[in-house]
């Protein structure tokens, strides 16, 4: 990567700053040694992709189930 694109690339990046009580830190640093994730962003990043996701198919009406072994339940997700 050149020095003009890279400076470009940083250029469409945007700073957050967020404010996490004790317990919601814990579980975003719990999560991160999970998903063995590079840094917090990374984590906040996929969980956009998953909430977006999610969010798609509530609006298409799709259902969503969770397979365990041969047990099937359908998973209602209310936010």
């Amino acid at each position: 990567m050149d020095a003009k694109s890279k400076e470009q690339k940083e250029r469409s990046r945007h700073r957050l700053q967020l404010d996490f009580s004790s317990e919601a830190y814990a579980r975003l640093l719990e999560i991160r040694t999970k998903a063995d994730a590079s840094s917090n962003a990374e984590i906040v990043r996929n969980a956009l992709r998953l909430y977006e996701w999610f969010l798609e198919q509530r609006e298409s009406n799709s259902k969503i189930h969770v397979i365990t072994g041969d047990v099937v339940k359908e998973v209602e997700m209310v936010f």
